[in-house]
C-alpha cells in the first residue's frame, strides 16, 4: 500500500500472507492510509503472488530502545554505534546530511533507501532521486503476536517499529550490508535507529524535532565485496519472513 498527497509519500506498508486472509489485509492497510498524518489524495494497494517455496524464513534482529534528553545526544549515540561497526566518519556525516537536507538533488525525502559505500561515503544505488524500496517482507502471525506482546510489555509497542523491524532485519541479514541508518518521515514521529549484526536494532529518541518531515534511510555496505544489482534484487524482490523473534530489552534513559 502506498498512499500519498499531492505526489508526496505519507503512508506506506506491506504483508506476505496467506490467500485466505487477503480482505481482512486489505481492509486493513485501507484504514492505515486513511490514518495517516495527512489525509492522502490518492492511495494504491496491489496485490501479487508469493510461492512458498521462494520464501527465506529469519530471525528478527534484536531490539533495544536508548532515550536521550536532547536530540543532539541522540545523534552522537547513533554516530558511536555506527562507528563501532566500522562506518567511517565520512560515510556518517554524508548520510547524517543527506537525510537532514532531503537526499534527492531537489532536497526532498525519497520512497527508498541510499545504498552509501561504508568506507568513502559515495552513494551507489543507480536511481538518487527514488533509492532503493526494501519489499516482500513480513511476520509469521505467531511471530507478529510474539513481538506485539513483548514491546507491549515494555511500553515501546507502536506498528511502525514492527514494520521498521522487519525492514532493518531484512536488510542486515545479507552479508553486504554493514548497518543502516534510519530517521522516519513522519512528523508525529521522532524515533529513528541504527541497525547492525552486532548492535541489533537500536531505537533512539529524539532524532529530530516533532513536526519535521524530514527522514529517510541509508544503507552502508562493503562495496568491495558487493554486487549492486544482486544486492538490489534481494532487497526488492526475495520474500522473507520473520518466524523468530530476538530479545526485546528494557529501555535505557
Amino acid at each position: 500500500m502506498r498512499a500519498s498527497l499531492r505526489k508526496a509519500h505519507v503512508s506506506g506498508a506491506e504483508r506476505l500472507i496467506d490467500g485466505a486472509c487477503l480482505k481482512e489485509v486489505l481492509e486493513e492497510m485501507l484504514r492505515r492510509a486513511l490514518a495517516s498524518y495527512a489525509l492522502p489524495d490518492e492511495i494504491r494497494i496491489s496485490a501479487d503472488t508469493v510461492l512458498p517455496d521462494s520464501i527465506a524464513c529469519i530471525r528478527s534482529l534484536d531490539v533495544k530502545t536508548r532515550i536521550f534528553s536532547t536530540i543532539d545526544a541522540a545523534h552522537r549515540a547513533a554516530k558511536e554505534i555506527l562507528g563501532a561497526n566500522g562506518i567511517s566518519p565520512v560515510a556518517i556525516e554524508n548520510a547524517r546530511r543527506l537525510l537532514q537536507s532531503g537526499p534527492t538533488p531537489e532536497g526532498t525525502n525519497m520512497r527508498g533507501a541510499m545504498i552509501i559505500d561504508a568506507l568513502t561515503g559515495e552513494r551507489i544505488e543507480p536511481d538518487i532521486r527514488r533509492g532503493v524500496r526494501v519489499s516482500r517482507i513480513d511476520y509469521t502471525q505467531e511471530a507478529r503476536m510474539l513481538l506485539k506482546n513483548r514491546l507491549t510489555e515494555f511500553g515501546i509497542y507502536h506498528e511502525r517499529v514492527i514494520d521498521a523491524l522487519a525492514i532493518a532485519s531484512k536488510v542486515i541479514h545479507r552479508n553486504e550490508t554493514v548497518a543502516e541508518l534510519c530517521c522516519s518521515d513522519n512528523p508525529d514521529y521522532t524515533t529513528g535507529y541504527v541497525a547492525s549484526k552486532k548492535s541489533g536494532y537500536v531505537r533512539l529518541a529524539p532524532v529530530k524535532e516533532e513536526g519535521s518531515l524530514r527522514g529517510g534511510r541509508a544503507f552502508f555496505v562493503d562495496a568491495r565485496n558487493l554486487h549492486l544489482g544482486s544486492y538490489i534484487d534481494y532487497l526488492e524482490k526475495q520474500p522473507v519472513i520473520i518466524d523468530r523473534i530476538g530479545d526485546i530489552c528494557e529501555p535505557l534513559t
